[in-house]
């Protein structure tokens, strides 16, 4: 578990959903979930992703955060599957596999380095591993934060509250075309997740949250083409 100092945007949201868990029914589970994208390329049919193999690259993350690059991707080749249509993918380990058998694991490195200094994939590089994958688009996810704090104690305008789980996960993901070396849609998402915890061993399932904010940035912004989207949720 990260614990972070609190920023005050990231308090003014902690104490919102503290507030909401001790007002009313006192829901177990409120979360808040954003997304924004760029428009689609105009050049681009979506529907090709439903009839084409996509594979998916490795993620992107700091260097601290690597360790959670399985479930968050676990969660979006699950989220790839739920979206209407379903999205054809091919999972990052799957890729990984195919580029090793053909001798291909230092060039997509390079590339991904090349990522990292430079926020492209170099066009020829991409051309190879596009053509080795058999795949004329692939995704490119990344990680961009996650937090979690525990609260012991927190009164709120005579309100005592015994303890809570919030949570925030920010995450993005790129659509690249293999042939072209064109960027053709990227997005953006937050979700801020606040849990009553009402037993010690009680967790909060990063997967799950991750699935629900990929989910999001795939159905609404890219199949459906919103450029941005709002949701709230508790139970």
């Amino acid at each position: 578990m990260i614990q972070v100092s609190l920023t005050s945007r990231f308090y003014g949201k902690l104490l919102v959903f503290a507030a909401a868990l001790l007002a009313g029914c006192t829901p177990i589970y409120l979360s808040d979930t954003h997304t924004t994208s760029t428009p689609r390329s105009q050049f681009f049919d979506v529907a090709e992703l439903a009839r084409e193999p996509v594979a998916t690259l490795g993620f992107v993350t700091p260097a601290s955060l690597q360790g959670f690059n399985p479930p968050l991707s676990h969660a979006l080749n699950a989220a790839l599957s739920e979206a209407s249509p379903p999205i054809r993918g091919i999972a990052a380990h799957e890729t990984f596999n195919m580029l090793n058998q053909q001798g291909l694991a230092g060039e997509y490195g390079a590339l991904i380095a090349g990522f990292g200094r430079a926020g492209i994939l170099e066009r020829e590089p991409l051309q190879r591993i596009g053509s080795a994958l058999s795949s004329r688009y692939v995704l490119l996810p990344g990680l961009a934060e996650f937090n979690q704090v525990i609260i012991d104690r927190l009164s709120i305008y005579g309100w005592n509250f015994i303890q809570s789980r919030v949570t925030t996960l920010r995450l993005w993901l790129q659509l690249w075309e293999t042939q072209t070396g064109k960027i053709l849609w990227e997005s953006a998402g937050e979700v801020t997740v606040a849990t009553k915890l009402l037993r010690s061993e009680q967790t909060v399932a990063l997967d799950d949250i991750a699935r629900k904010l990929w989910l999001r940035m795939i159905q609404d912004n890219l199949l459906d083409g919103k450029p941005e989207s709002r949701f709230l949720f508790s139970n």
